[in-house]
């Protein structure tokens, strides 16, 4: 079959690892997948099979797209579409009616679109919501990473909800790495009389809320014994180490450039932190615990609380709550966890095929 990825690029995302992944195993079974972009660009270009084909529509802005798109499904005539990304997803469905319906397409929202529309992307509520019900009945389905993205779909329009299917995202756990010397490889990472090792792994956008996170580092008691890895690159980078330099911080919390394999830093931390204001799915809470690391994580719509069992697997805080989220680390901490019923829980909670009804 002949399967298209629609996204705007390949930069250090959930949204584009899962993407990868699935086409990776599409590819090993025979299916020929193509990439679409708006431009080639990104950190995961690199993890991209030879076999995948990219195409770059070298485009700057979102509305000079829609005849490239066009054009594009006429010519090459795809079996199977998955638009990603709300606009995207809306100007996809728009040029694919104008191919006449070329291949089945389908919709994927990773975000809970409503909450980025208002605090990320500052587009008019009432026109996104307008441009939604107009475009996504179109489609042949929707995919939706969790059921708290899918409920605000269904508020847009309750139209929606019989084209919906909630799909989590499927994780590639790798084999476990075989570290001889665990306490140097800590060491190397993280640093020397480090007690206590906190990671956090995001883009350094509005969205994550790095703020909250350093805010609620420095409430700690014991700060000075512990290490914080922010592991991501964005917009807010500089601002971010502005602010850990007015909290005095410099030597505590460490900025490290996005990374596409994330293992060692998982096998070698205590406490997997996310401060988001609103997510998904995060697939970096569900990779940790899949490694038996413990999760703090605030309480955002939607993804979090889906995958810790509204605190089952983890503790959840309120958003924006710096006080109640050092309180948590602090508490996390200091508690004993059985990382391997943390693995054991999580596979059977995660067991999720990405499958497709073509």
């Amino acid at each position: 079959m002949k399967i298209v990825f629609i996204l705007p690029d390949l930069r250090g995302g959930g949204a584009e690892k899962v993407c990868i992944n699935l086409a990776t195993d599409w590819v090993a079974k025979g299916h020929c997948v193509k990439f679409v972009l708006i431009n080639k660009k990104g950190e995961y270009l690199k993890n991209i099979p030879k076999k995948i084909k990219i195409i770059s529509l070298k485009k700057k802005k979102l509305r000079q797209i829609f005849f490239p798109l066009l054009t594009f499904f006429r010519n090459d005539r795809p079996d199977v579409i998955l638009a990603q990304m709300w606009p995207l997803t809306s100007i996809t469905v728009l040029a694919w009616l104008a191919s006449f319906k070329k291949g089945k397409l389908f919709l994927v929202d990773h975000v809970h679109l409503s909450s980025s529309v208002e605090k990320e992307i500052f587009f008019p509520k009432k026109i996104f919501k307008l441009i939604v019900k107009l475009t996504y009945l179109f489609s042949n389905k929707i995919i939706v990473v969790s059921n708290g993205v899918k409920k605000d779909l269904v508020e847009i329009s309750n139209k929606l909800n019989k084209k919906i299917k909630v799909i989590y995202n499927p994780l590639i756990k790798k084999k476990k790495l075989k570290i001889k010397n665990k306490k140097s490889l800590k060491i190397k990472i993280w640093g020397k009389n480090i007690k206590y090792r906190i990671l956090s792994v995001g883009s350094l956008k509005i969205q994550k809320d790095h703020f909250n996170l350093i805010e609620a580092f420095s409430l700690l008691k014991f700060q000075k014994k512990c290490r914080l890895l922010i592991i991501g690159n964005g917009p807010l980078k500089n601002k971010l180490k502005k602010f850990i330099k007015i909290k005095r911080l410099e030597n505590e919390i460490i900025f490290i450039d996005f990374k596409s394999d994330l293992q060692i830093y998982y096998e070698t931390a205590d406490l997997f932190v996310s401060s988001s204001k609103w997510e998904g799915f995060s697939n970096v809470i569900a990779e940790s615990l899949g490694y038996g690391l413990p999760v703090v994580s605030t309480d955002c719509k939607s993804g979090p609380s889906e995958i810790l069992k509204r605190g089952r697997y983890g503790e959840l805080v309120p958003i924006e709550n710096s006080k109640k989220l050092a309180l948590a680390i602090e508490k996390n901490l200091h508690k004993k966890h059985d990382k391997n019923l943390l693995k054991k829980d999580h596979k059977i909670l995660l067991l999720v095929k990405f499958q497709i009804n073509i």
